[in-house]
C-alpha cells in the first residue's frame, strides 16, 4: 500500500493528533493491520490505541473487519485505511473551503474599501464615512483600495476547486 499522502497526514494531525498520525502510515503500509500488530509497533496502551483508532473510524478515516477467533472466542479487529471514506471527507472540506472562498468572493466585490497608509487597517465604505477617511486609531487620512488582485486571486482558486470536484 501507497504512503500516506501529506494531505492525509494534515488532515489526521488536525482532526485527532500526532498519534493518530503515526497510525495511518503503519496502516498505509499494509493492507490490514490487527490490534496487535498496532501495539507492537507503536508501544501504544490497547485502551489507548483503540481510542485513536475509533476516532479515526468516526471520521471515515480508517474501517475493519472482525472476525471471532475460534480458539479464544475473542473478535479480532483487522483495521485499514478506508480511502473511500478519505474521498467523501476530503471533498466535504474542499466545499466548506468553496463556500467559505465564494462568501469571500461576494464581499470583496460588494464593497469598497480603504486602508490606513499608517496602521494598515483596511476599513469598509460605510465605516469609513463615519470617521471623515481617516483612521479611528492615528487620525491619518484613508486611501482607496484596489481589491482587484484579490478578487482575481479569489475567482481563479474558486474555479480550481471546482473543477477539483468534478
Amino acid at each position: 500500500m501507497n504512503l500516506p499522502s501529506d494531505g492525509l497526514v494534515v488532515m489526521v494531525r488536525e482532526l485527532i493528533g500526532e498519534e493518530a498520525v503515526k497510525l495511518i502510515q503503519i496502516l498505509s503500509e499494509q493492507e490490514e493491520t490487527t490490534d496487535d500488530e498496532l501495539i507492537q509497533k507503536t508501544g501504544m496502551k490497547l485502551n489507548n490505541l483503540r481510542k485513536l483508532l475509533y476516532q479515526l473510524f468516526e471520521q471515515s478515516l480508517v474501517s475493519y473487519r472482525r472476525v471471532r477467533d475460534k480458539d479464544a472466542g475473542w473478535f479480532k479487529y483487522y483495521w485499514r485505511i478506508n480511502r473511500t471514506g478519505l474521498d467523501i471527507l476530503i471533498d466535504a472540506k474542499k466545499k466548506k473551503i468553496l463556500s467559505k472562498l465564494k462568501d469571500r468572493l461576494q464581499y470583496e466585490s460588494g464593497q469598497m474599501f480603504f486602508i490606513c497608509p499608517t496602521c494598515g487597517v483596511r476599513y469598509i465604505f460605510d465605516d469609513a464615512i463615519e470617521t471623515n477617511f481617516h483612521c479611528p486609531t492615528c487620525s491619518t487620512k484613508l486611501e482607496s483600495v484596489n481589491n482587484q488582485e484579490i478578487i482575481s486571486v479569489l475567482k481563479i482558486k474558486i474555479q480550481e476547486i471546482e473543477k477539483n470536484l468534478k
